[in-house]
């Protein structure tokens, strides 16, 4: 993408989402009151990520869409109110169990931490070759 905000990229995503089927058209609010409310932002030792999600009323089925953005936008740091981190790479999350929330987010942790995939994953910037490699990975 060529977002200049992270709220530009999140509603992108949603009405992407919701043409194929996969959210409800109360996504793009919900996820972007969320934002505000519990920032996703995660600064990491070898990139930053943004992990946005919503609450599963407005999620049909479950997916992870993962966007790359052309620059970093300022996305608020989980856990603060105003503690600015600049993000290329979001795992937008559709979860449908919360049950399920921990141990995906555990998962994503693990690989965000794996030198050989973030450095796979930031060299890609072709969509068939990012679907490949995430399906191979996960």
């Amino acid at each position: 993408m060529k977002a200049k905000s992270a709220e530009e990229v999140l509603s992108f995503v949603g009405r992407s989402l919701a043409e194929l089927g996969y959210v409800k058209e109360s996504f793009i609010p919900g996820i972007l009151e969320r934002e505000r409310n519990y920032p996703t932002g995660l600064a990491l030792n070898r990139f930053n990520v943004g992990i946005p999600h919503t609450d599963t009323v407005h999620v049909n089925c479950p997916f992870i869409a993962v966007v790359k953005n052309e620059t970093k936008v300022p996305v608020i740091h989980m856990g603060t109110d105003d503690e600015e981190i600049w993000v290329d790479c979001f795992f937008v999350l559709g979860i449908k169990e919360p049950e399920s929330q921990v141990e995906l987010l555990q998962v994503l942790m693990e690989k965000f931490n794996d030198q050989t995939f973030v450095t796979e994953l930031k060299s890609i910037h072709d969509k068939q070759q990012m679907i490949s490699f995430l399906k191979h990975t996960f």
